[in-house]
């Protein structure tokens, strides 16, 4: 019997803000092209002086390891405008591999993503 796999979603990111709160839902499989769609977006927010980044994983099916490497160009350049991210309804299979590649030291790690945005709200 052969396992048919179930297409992966293409890649799309909803951002909205709240409180100066950036919130971002990428969406399906974040690749290589996905995740730099994200730092460009990330870097666009942070560029009109938005310092607090929120990214919710919940509807994110799969990361590839470029997909994963640049998350860590999108924590230094958060780090870089002394801002702060959050992760939010991350699967156990991306925070292991975040924590593995030492990208969670740098960002908070919230179940919900209202605990993220109480947590920054409270960090002015």
């Amino acid at each position: 019997a052969r396992r048919t796999q179930k297409p992966v979603d293409k890649f799309s990111i909803l951002s909205k803000t709240i409180n100066g709160i950036v919130i971002f839902l990428p969406k399906g499989y974040v690749n290589d092209l996905g995740a730099e769609g994200l730092e460009r977006t990330c870097e666009e927010f942070l560029s009109k002086g938005m310092r607090k980044v929120i990214i919710n994983f919940s509807e994110i099916q799969y990361i590839n390891s470029i997909g994963a490497s640049i998350f860590t160009g999108i924590v230094q350049k958060i780090a870089e405008h002394n801002g702060m991210l959050c992760f939010t309804n991350m699967k156990k299979v991306h925070n292991d591999v975040f924590a593995m590649l030492g990208i969670t030291r740098h960002a908070k790690v919230f179940k919900e993503e209202k605990d993220a945005v109480n947590f920054l709200k409270e960090s002015d």
